[in-house]
């Protein structure tokens, strides 16, 4: 378990326990939400110009009842083999992304950190080898506009961007989430194996988007006290702890409520120098 997990998970027992007593106290805050309605939550987004967030989770909500599949959830799976039924390309935006600074870090970090480590070129030449594309010809990669297919044919690299510090409107839409990068450019082979590398990839441009799953299965992890009136991470009266086992017992109550795969569309940042990878 990672620091930040056990923070997470003390953080969501310390509210569990100050929440229920003040609502002992105060006789409010149902087990069964009496008084406010989960399924109210993305109104309340709305009004909190959380309008990503309402979209994605009023998806949720409106879904036949479905699981991911831990294969789906994992990234290991072919998603172009995936019914886009279950996913869902059209409501996260880079450039809505791209407004938050911990969104532009994790860019800035992907560019400068993770183009070039082993593990980039090891799964660059993995996704170009099942695609073909390491051939005794020049090839072009990474042309495809959809983030889907761009994802399965000329990904590079990833990285996990946490929680804000408050439910601001990209904490109400995603939580933590990754954040992935892929590349466009030429292969080539080598004249000659080098240091054990056969092809040689020629970046003219790198590409930002989001893939990250919309479900509510992890244990333990707070989304905050909601109510009418908004939302907030410390309790105030009126509001009620949320987790994610309260929208697992929505589902099976109501036999609605579908987890589905998130593709952003893609951010594109042209090279003015063609970035060097052997594979």
């Amino acid at each position: 378990m990672s620091v930040s997990q056990a923070l997470r998970e003390t953080y969501a027992s310390v509210m569990r326990t100050v929440s229920t007593e003040a609502a002992t106290m105060a006789q409010a805050n149902e087990a069964c939400f009496r008084d406010f309605q989960l399924i109210e939550i993305p109104e309340v987004m709305a009004r909190m110009h959380a309008g990503v967030g309402a979209a994605l989770m009023k998806r949720w909500f409106n879904r036949p009842s479905f699981i991911l599949p831990p294969s789906w959830k994992s990234g290991a799976v072919d998603f172009r083999a995936v019914s886009r039924k279950n996913i869902d390309t059209a409501i996260l935006k880079m450039s809505w992304l791209a407004g938050f600074a911990r969104a532009r870090k994790a860019m800035s970090m992907l560019e400068i950190q993770r183009t070039q480590t082993p593990a980039a070129a090891r799964e660059l030449k993995r996704v170009l080898m099942r695609s073909a594309l390491l051939s005794g010809t020049r090839c072009a990669i990474g042309g495809a506009t959809d983030a889907v297919i761009l994802h399965e044919t000329a990904h590079l690299n990833m990285i996990r961007v946490g929680f804000g510090s408050s439910t601001d409107p990209l904490d109400c839409a995603l939580g933590s989430f990754t954040l992935h990068m892929a590349v466009s450019g030429f292969v080539q082979p080598l004249s000659r194996r080098v240091d054990g590398y056969s092809h040689q990839a020629d970046i003219h441009a790198l590409h930002f988007y989001v893939r990250d799953n919309y479900d509510f299965t992890a244990d333990d992890e707070p989304l905050g006290h909601w109510g009418r009136d908004g939302a907030s991470t410390l309790y105030s009266p009126g509001k009620v702890f949320v987790e994610n086992h309260r929208f697992r017992e929505w589902r099976k109550r109501h036999a609605r409520g579908g987890d589905f795969v998130v593709f952003s569309n893609i951010m594109t940042k042209p090279l003015t120098k063609p970035l060097i990878i052997r594979i």
